[in-house]
């Protein structure tokens, strides 16, 4: 079995946090590993269609291609179910590579020993 990251993110598309975890996330992915992006608190903004379109920190690249070839590569992208609703995102209407999921997918890749990064 492959070895696993699970990368929180609780930023949104408003600061650098959530490009280094995108760009971290695609360099481990790149290396072999199963990663999964959990979005929480304010990290599910990136729900939002075009949420991440304007997002760019240099010399990283833009947020939005980020996101999108990492899901190409085959990452998986969660956000908070909670999180969502409590700011008022309806399932479905986001980014299509981003599926709205309760806390328990983030417990099973941890209790498979998915190593884990905060940002």
């Amino acid at each position: 079995m492959k070895r696993r990251l699970v990368v929180v993110l609780t930023h949104g598309a408003n600061t650098d946090r959530s490009t280094i975890a995108f760009t971290v996330a695609n360099a481990t992915l790149s290396a072999g590993m199963e990663v999964m992006v959990f979005l929480a608190s304010d990290g599910v903004d990136l729900v939002r269609e075009h949420a991440a379109d304007m997002a760019s920190v240099k010399p990283f690249l833009g947020l939005d291609e980020l996101i999108s070839k990492f899901a190409a590569g085959g990452g998986v992208i969660a956000a908070c179910g909670s999180c969502c609703t409590f700011r008022g995102l309806n399932i479905g209407d986001g980014r299509k590579e981003i599926q709205v999921a309760g806390v328990s997918i983030l417990a099973d890749w941890l209790a498979g020993g998915a190593t884990t990064i905060s940002f």
